[in-house]
């Protein structure tokens, strides 16, 4: 059954990357469309600024459904595929932290501040590669897609820090670059991560679910914590990084989530052996 298996995930994760618009038709409050379309903070702001990425459709779902198919043929696959994020996620993360790091904050590092403890990934990826697949980061060099979306990343961190400094912070010079990253992934990974633990253990045999696709935050009995009202947190704090920005660095932090998925596409698509690099920056 696992080629069967496969073909579904891969139509959920195309789903999952491509955020609520490919959940469109959910009715529930508590699918990804129906957490989409209730919230409350999304329809203003940065963070509705931000959807209108999503909403236009600058991503490939095609590509997200052929890289996780791709990485469900063999454990060797799926063992490239974490690696890659692995590598990703850490050059987000670091520089997630060092804009998070000492008094002034940068506006993406505010948000960090708020949600690193629950939405840190690459702990568990690396956790999955031991446990599950028995190799390690060092085992998977830093393919070329990944390569770029991790210069794309650094690039964006540098452009917010540079914006910020010398405590510049006046409309249209404060730019939240790295924020287009942190959306890129992590709301993707909050509305449907989940979703793909199970499917992706049955697909490859696994004894357990891949650490990456669960959030101890609401796997872990936490009470009072629930997936929608913490989605909210996030669209809320979002607009809060933004709140005082004007135009052209909403602009350009938009813009910036369109390489962030064009370069998201091409990693996905180098595991599927066919190549988008010339999307990304």
């Amino acid at each position: 059954h696992a080629p069967r298996v496969a073909r579904g995930l891969a139509r959920v994760a195309s789903a999952r990357v491509a955020g609520p618009r490919g959940f469109a038709s959910a009715a529930a409050d508590d699918t990804p469309g129906g957490i989409f379309r209730g919230s409350v903070a999304n329809k203003s702001g940065l963070s509705h600024a931000l959807d209108a990425v999503m909403r236009e459709g600058h991503h490939d779902m095609r590509a997200f459904g052929r890289g996780t198919l791709a990485a469900l043929a063999s454990r060797a696959a799926y063992a490239r595929f974490t690696a890659a994020h692995f590598h990703f996620y850490s050059e987000l993360e670091r520089r997630l932290d060092d804009a998070a790091r000492g008094p002034n904050p940068t506006p993406t590092g505010s948000v960090w501040r708020r949600f690193s403890e629950d939405l840190r990934r690459a702990p568990a990826l690396e956790r999955d590669l031991a446990v599950l697949l028995d190799t390690t980061p060092g085992d998977h060099p830093v393919s070329p897609a990944t390569a770029a979306y991790m210069r794309a990343i650094a690039t964006a961190a540098e452009r917010e820090a540079s914006s910020c400094a010398a405590g510049s912070r006046e409309p249209d010079r404060a730019t939240p670059s790295l924020l287009a990253h942190f959306y890129a992934r992590y709301l993707a990974d909050l509305f449907g991560g989940s979703m793909l633990g199970w499917p992706t253990r049955r697909a490859l045999g696994f004894k357990q679910t891949p650490q990456f696709y669960t959030h101890d935050v609401f796997d872990s009995g936490k009470p009072g914590v629930v997936r929608k009202q913490y989605v909210e947190r996030v669209y809320e704090a979002i607009n809060d990084a933004g709140e005082d920005i004007g135009a052209n660095a909403t602009a350009e932090t938009v813009e910036e989530a369109r390489r962030a998925f064009a370069a998201n596409a091409a990693v996905f698509a180098e595991g599927s052996g066919s190549s988008l690099l010339a999307a990304t920056v």
